[in-house]
Order: structure tokens, then C-alpha cells, then sequence
């Protein structure tokens, strides 16, 4: 037997609920309901939500292998891809809010879901003048690697005319220290942004935790209105 949505009572159906009173009245776990549609026997569909969000949060899901999301009961392959297709939408979207970025903490909030990243990943935010994000860019690798020349640090910088870039990179070693590459490299696109009219702004590692260059004075970067807390 299916325990599908139709399964529960009305009251408690998140596609009724929905049509009532608004998708801004579904809880988080009533949104994933909808998604993932039926259940299985003995467990309806509610609760396997529930059961993964208990696990992972809405914006890490895109960054989980299919297999750990497989590991529920009820999800399916196909599930599984639906479920990281959400997420990935709901990060593009919030990119797409233009978000203004004044301070550190605001770069950390983006930035939680590469804790759980198991390869190195690095993020390119570009901002305008007033600390606008104008575009958010992601590569494979680390922060020295081929992926990432300095040619494609400032590519997009210059075409977005943005003002400054915020470079973000994770440790899926968990240690949020920067490495000697790290520090280098940063020091030589700090330099090249100065020539270029393009502030670098900040390099941030992500590890267990999250390090600031900026603010542990690792590297000198120009003086800015970005704030460290």
C-alpha cells in the first residue's frame, strides 16, 4: 500500500492547505510533502520528510550524493533527484534576490552547505559598489588549481562591472586554516584587483567553521565598508 498524500485527512493535506490559505502557510515540511508526493507502507509522506529535514536543512540537500538521500525509505533515485533539483533552485533564487552583502556574517549564511561539501569547491561573489550581489560563481577545485585562473577571477568581475569580488572557498578536511597556496594566491589577486579597479574584498575558508582572511589579518586587503561581524 501507497501512503500518499490523499492517505491523511484534509486537514492535515499540504495540496488543500495550500489552495486555502497560501503557500506561504505550508511549513517546510509540507513543501517537501508536496515534492516527494507518496509515501510507503506504514509511513506516510509527512513523516519521511520530516525524517529529512530532521537530517539535513532545505539549502545542504543540493549538496548531498544521491546515494545519502537514497538512505531514506521511500526515496527512489528519482526522488532523490527532485530533491537536490529543489534545493539547487532555492539557492539560485536567493542569489537572483540580489542580496546586499555588508558584513562577514552575511557571506556565512550563503555559505553554511559547503561545510558538508566532500571535494573542494570555490565561490566567486561579485558585488557592485554599494555591496550589491551582482552574480555568484562556482568552480571545481581549490583555490590555486587550473579551474580557477586569474583570468576567470576578473572575467566576470569586469563584464558585471562589478566593484569587488568576495572569494570563498572550502576545506572538506574540516580546518578552516589557510594553507600557504592559499595565502599567496590571495596576496597576487588582491594585487591584480588593485590594477584592474576591482577590490578583492575578502578570501573565506570554510571548514568545520568559517576564517575570514580579512579579519584574522592574514592577508592586507584595501580598506572597505565590509564589516567583519
Amino acid at each position: 500500500m501507497s501512503y500518499s498524500l490523499k492517505n491523511l485527512s484534509k486537514s492535515e493535506r499540504p495540496r488543500e492547505k495550500l489552495e486555502e490559505k497560501g503557500v506561504s502557510e505550508l511549513s517546510d515540511v509540507e513543501l517537501l510533502s508536496i515534492i516527494l508526493r507518496t509515501g510507503i507502507s506504514g509511513k506516510n509522506v509527512k513523516e519521511i520528510s520530516s525524517e529529512i529535514l530532521e537530517k539535513y536543512s532545505l539549502s545542504s540537500i543540493s549538496e548531498r550524493p544521491m546515494e545519502d538521500l537514497k538512505e531514506f525509505e521511500g526515496v527512489s533515485k528519482v526522488k532523490a533527484g527532485q530533491l537536490k533539483a529543489l534545493s539547487e533552485l532555492g539557492r539560485r533564487m536567493k542569489v537572483e534576490k540580489k542580496e546586499k552583502i555588508s558584513r562577514l556574517s552575511d557571506v556565512e549564511k550563503m555559505v553554511q552547505d559547503m561545510k558538508f561539501m566532500r571535494s573542494e569547491k570555490i565561490r566567486l561573489f561579485h558585488l557592485s559598489s554599494g555591496n550589491r550581489l551582482l552574480k555568484l560563481e562556482e568552480y571545481e577545485g581549490d583555490i590555486g588549481s587550473a579551474n580557477l585562473s586569474t583570468r576567470k577571477v576578473f572575467r566576470t568581475a569586469l563584464t558585471e562591472k562589478a566593484a569587488a569580488i568576495i572569494i570563498v572557498h572550502n576545506h572538506p578536511s574540516g580546518s578552516p586554516e589557510p594553507s600557504k597556496n592559499d595565502i599567496e594566491v590571495t596576496e597576487d589577486l588582491v594585487e591584480i584587483g588593485e590594477n584592474l579597479g576591482v577590490q578583492v574584498l575578502d578570501h573565506v575558508i570554510v571548514g568545520d567553521k568559517i576564517k575570514s582572511m580579512r579579519r584574522s589579518q592574514t592577508v592586507r586587503f584595501q580598506n572597505t565598508n565590509l564589516r567583519h561581524k
